[in-house]
C-alpha cells in the first residue's frame, strides 16, 4: 500500500478498486467531481462530458461507492459541488449526487455554502451570477471523526468580550454554514501556476482536514484536478492519493502547485500573531468571567432586594470561585443576605457564566491577614483590587497585608461610596478594551 501513497496517479477514478484494494484505510475523501457538461477537462473517456446525465450520476455512484468500502468506519467524504442550468431549468446537481451516495451507504451530515467571491461573469435570463457552490459533507458511520475544536476563531469577535465575557466560549466561535474562501488568483497575474475550472482554496481544504482528520491520515482525491487537496495535505503531515486522466495536471501539480502550497504555508507572518491573540482570549474570558461575577450579583442583587452597603468583596479562585461579601466593621451581617444571593445565582445570566461558586458573608471586623490566608489565599503575597466595576484591569496591586491595614480606611472605602464595591482578589487580569489583544513582550 505504501507504493501508493503520497502519489499523484494518472488512473481512471471509474478504477480506483484495481489501484487500490485495500478496504478501510482511507480517513476522509476530499474533491470535486466534474459538472457533468459544462465542462471539457479533454481527456479520453473522461466522466461528465458527452454523458448523459443518468451515465454520468451512474458512474459516480460506482466511484463513491468504491470509496466508501475503502474508507474507515470514522472517515468521511465531502464534495464540493454547484447547480446550474440546463435547457430552461436548474438541474440540482448536489442533491442528485447525495441521492445516489446515501444509496450506497454515505450518511448527509451537513451541507455548507461556499462562497467564493470571484467567478466567471455568467448570468443568464432567471439566473443571477453565482458566487457560491455547495459542500457536502458525508460520514461512514454515525460515529465519525469530528475535531470542531481544532477550527473555533477569534476572528471577527468584537471587542465586546472584554466587558461580557459571559457571552463569549473561551474556546472561540464554531464556524457557521457558510465558509468564505477565495478562489486561488489565475490567469497571466498568477504565480501558482493553478489553472483549473475549480481550484480549491488551501484554506478551505485545509479547514476539512483540520476538522476530520489527524497527522498521518490517509487523504483521497479521486478528482485530482491541480491537486490543491494532495498539496495541502502533504503540507499538515497527512499522507495522500490523487487520481486523475489529465497528464498536465500530474506535471503542473509535481512542478507548480505542491512547491508553492508548501511555501505558502512557510511564508505566513501572521500564524504566530494569531496563534498568541487565541491564547490571550483562552486565557482571559475564565478570568474575566471570575472578576465580573461578583460585580453582577451585587447588581442583580440589588435590582431586586434595594442597595446593601459592603465594605468590599473578596474572589478567591480554587476549585470552585469563593465569593466574599465584606460588610463594615460593626454591621451585622442580613440573615436571608446569602440564601437570596444563592436564589439568584441559579437564574439567568449568572447561570450561564459557568461558574458554581462558594458564598460567604462577614463582617470587615474579622480581616486579618490570618483569616484572610484561612479563606484560601495560601501563601500568595498579592492581591488585585478592582474598583469603579471596571473588572477587566485592577486598579492596583497590593500585599496582604497592606489590604488589611486599608479595610475601613478612607483611602480605600471612597469605592464603596459609589455603586460598587471594591473587589479584591487573586485573580489577575489586565486587559484593554480598546486594544484587547494587546502583548505585554510586544512593549518591551
Amino acid at each position: 500500500m505504501d507504493d501508493f501513497l503520497n502519489k499523484y496517479h494518472i488512473h481512471d477514478a471509474r478504477e480506483i478498486s484495481r489501484l487500490l484494494s485495500k478496504e478501510g484505510f482511507v480517513d476522509v475523501t476530499i474533491t470535486s467531481p466534474p459538472y457533468w457538461n459544462l465542462k471539457n477537462y479533454e481527456c479520453e473517456n473522461q466522466i461528465g462530458h458527452g454523458q448523459k446525465y443518468k451515465a454520468y450520476l451512474d458512474d459516480l455512484e460506482s466511484v463513491f461507492e468504491s470509496i466508501y468500502n475503502m474508507t474507515k468506519d470514522s472517515g468521511s467524504l465531502w464534495i464540493i459541488s454547484d447547480t446550474f442550468k440546463r435547457k430552461g431549468r436548474v438541474v440540482l446537481l448536489p442533491f442528485d449526487i447525495s441521492a445516489r451516495l446515501e444509496k450506497v451507504g454515505w450518511r448527509l451530515q451537513d451541507i455548507i455554502i461556499w462562497t467564493k467571491d470571484k467567478s466567471l461573469p455568467w448570468s443568464h435570463q432567471g439566473k443571477l451570477r453565482n458566487i457560491f457552490e455547495y459542500i457536502m459533507f458525508f460520514s461512514k458511520e454515525r460515529k465519525f471523526k469530528y475535531r470542531l475544536s481544532r477550527v473555533r476563531t477569534i476572528d471577527g469577535i468584537r471587542d465586546w468580550w472584554v466587558r461580557y465575557p459571559e457571552r463569549y466560549n473561551p474556546k472561540g466561535k464554531a464556524p457557521a454554514r457558510n465558509w468564505e474562501f477565495p478562489i486561488p488568483t489565475q490567469g497571466s497575474w498568477s504565480k501558482n501556476g493553478i489553472r483549473h475550472f475549480n481550484p480549491l482554496p488551501p484554506k478551505l481544504v485545509e479547514r476539512i482536514l483540520l476538522l476530520t482528520t489527524d497527522g498521518g491520515d490517509v487523504v483521497l482525491d479521486p478528482f485530482s484536478g491541480t491537486g490543491t487537496v494532495l498539496a495541502q495535505a502533504n503540507v499538515m503531515e497527512r499522507k495522500y492519493i490523487g487520481l486523475d486522466l489529465n497528464p498536465e495536471y500530474q506535471k503542473r501539480f509535481y512542478d507548480r502547485v505542491l512547491p508553492f502550497i508548501c511555501k505558502s504555508s512557510k511564508d505566513a507572518t501572521d500564524q504566530d500573531k494569531k496563534a498568541r491573540d487565541f491564547k490571550l482570549f483562552n486565557r482571559s474570558i475564565p478570568k474575566l468571567r471570575m472578576t465580573k461575577y461578583p460585580k453582577e450579583t451585587l447588581r442583580l442583587y440589588t435590582e431586586k432586594h434595594g442597595e446593601v452597603d459592603l465594605e468590599a468583596i473578596i474572589t478567591l479562585k480554587g476549585k470552585r470561585l469563593k465569593v466574599i461579601f465584606l460588610f463594615p466593621k460593626g454591621t451585622q451581617v442580613p440573615t436571608d443576605f446569602i440564601s437570596r444571593v444563592e436564589e439568584r445565582s441559579r437564574k439567568p445570566p449568572l447561570s450561564k457564566y459557568g461558574i458554581t461558586p462558594e458564598f460567604a458573608a462577614y463582617s470587615a471586623d474579622v480581616a486579618s491577614e490570618a483569616w484572610l490566608r484561612s479563606q484560601g489565599l495560601g501563601t500568595r503575597k498579592y492581591v488585585y483590587v478592582y474598583t469603579e466595576g471596571r473588572t477587566y484591569t485592577w486598579w492596583k496591586r497590593i500585599t496582604i497585608k497592606e489590604w488589611v491595614t486599608l479595610v475601613g480606611n478612607e483611602v480605600f472605602t471612597w469605592a464603596s461610596k459609589r455603586r460598587y464595591p471594591p473587589i479584591v482578589s487573586d485573580i489577575d487580569v489586565d486587559v484593554d478594551p480598546k486594544n484587547p489583544f494587546r502583548h505585554p513582550e510586544e512593549e518591551k
